[in-house]
Parts: structure tokens; sequence; C-alpha cells
């Protein structure tokens, strides 16, 4: 296609740009060297018209010549790269192959990070548990009875549970695009049901207070921790991750804890 590109598209660049710049900087940046977090606002509201985009810190990155910028995309934290001139903004993660790591997801990990009183409310919003008391690992996960994504995320929680090597608390999330998953996710805490009846896409007319006050709860959680969407894993270290991590990406995220 060769219709215009938006505005905010000429400032991005690939993964592969982006280390290419880096690697051609003699010197690392310094707190000194990064441009002001008001100069980064300026050319972030001018790149992107429109978005609801805030820059919160700037600050060194791990790559040299590149700066790091945590900005909030509609309540998300992400994390832009900037030169020390502030007039380049760059849209990528930074793996570092000899340690294999991605350092921009280790750097998210902290800002999504629920503290131990985030944590005690949690627990207070578990619809239900799989996977026994004793086992060594345990993850909540944010689920919605109509995620088709989250179907394909319990394989793996189910099989952990049951070679009790995990346990899985239940935080119920209907999506509003979802019709009826708000009803059945109420019925589920009112007539105490499980997980079971949870993938067998159970339905009842009891709408207690108790279920309704329990999933508007969990929404506005999720809501206020910037956690907008379904699967999503919290972790005992109180960082998250959204989107379906298959076991191996799951067991290496587990043994940190």
């Amino acid at each position: 296609m060769h219709a215009k590109k938006p505005a905010w598209t000429i400032v991005l660049t690939s993964l592969a740009a982006l280390l290419a710049f880096a690697s051609l900087q003699p010197k690392p940046c310094s707190a000194a060297s990064c441009p002001e977090l008001t100069l980064i606002q300026e050319k972030i509201w001018a790149a992107f018209a429109g978005r609801n985009v805030v820059a919160k810190a700037v600050e060194p990155s791990p790559v040299s010549g590149l700066c790091q910028v945590h900005v909030v995309v509609n309540e998300k934290n992400q994390i832009l790269y900037t030169d020390a001139s502030g007039r380049y903004l760059l849209l990528g993660q930074i793996l570092d192959t000899q340690d294999k790591k991605n350092l921009t997801q280790a750097r998210l990990d902290e800002f999504n990070h629920l503290t131990a009183k985030d944590k005690e409310v949690l627990d207070g919003l578990v619809a239900f548990t799989l996977g026994p008391e004793t086992a060594p690992k345990m993850v909540y996960f944010v689920t919605d009875p109509q995620c088709p994504y989250c179907k394909q995320a319990e394989t793996t929680l189910e099989a952990m549970a049951s070679e009790g090597v995990l346990q899985v608390r239940y935080v119920l999330y209907p999506l509003p695009m979802h019709p009826g998953a708000r009803e059945s996710c109420i019925a589920l805490i009112c007539d105490k049901r499980g997980h079971e009846d949870f993938k067998n896409n159970y339905k009842s007319d009891n709408q207690c207070s108790e279920g309704t006050n329990k999933v508007d709860a969990a929404m506005k959680f999720m809501q206020a921790h910037g956690i907008s969407g379904t699967p999503t894993y919290i972790f005992a270290d109180g960082t998250f991750r959204s989107g379906v991590m298959d076991r191996t990406a799951l067991e290496n995220k587990l043994k940190a804890q």
C-alpha cells in the first residue's frame, strides 16, 4: 500500500533498527545526558496526536546510546526509547542475547507490580482454585468464561495443577464484549461452583449481591492496575503478564518467584 502513513508511525522503528542505532553509539546514556521529561512529553504529544500517552519518567537504558522512557498508554505501562536529544522515539524490545533475557519485559515487570496489600485484596476476589494448597507454586489467573485464549492457557494450567506443582487461583473478569459472561461469573460465585462448572459455561438465574459485588470489585481492581484483557497471570512476587504463556515460559517465570 502507498497510503500516507500517520504521523506517529514515522517516528517508530523496528527492533532491528533500534539495536543497529544503539550499536553505533560510543558511550552509554547517563542520567545527565537523557532528555528532560517535559521535552519528551512534548515530543510524544506531537508524535502521538490524539492518543492518550503520558510520559512518567526518563532514565538511562541498558543499551549504549539509548534512554528509556516510561509511558502510560490508556492506563497501561509501556516503554519507549529515545536518543540523548529526544528527537527520535523508538518502539521495540531489547533482548540480551548473551544472558537470554528480555530487558524491556523485565523493566515492565517492575512497573507492573502489585503490593502486599494489593495481593491481600486479590485473595478476596478469588472465585475458586484449582490444584492443591500444598503445591510449591501459585498463580492468580484472571479469566473470562468466553475468552478463547483463556481456554488455551488453561490447558497448561490444568496439567500443572493435576501434577501437583501449581495452585491456580481463578479471578473472574468478564469482558463487556462477551454477552452473558458477567451473569455466568456472578452465578458461579453465588452458587459456589468451581472449575468444572466454569469450563462447562455454567449458567443460573442466581445473581446474588455477593457474586455481583465480587465481580464488580475484580473488574475495578484490574482496571485500576492497568489490566484490561484476559488471560492475565498474576504471580506471587506481584508482577503480572497478559496473554497466553506456554509451559516453558510459565515455568521459567515461576522459578524466579
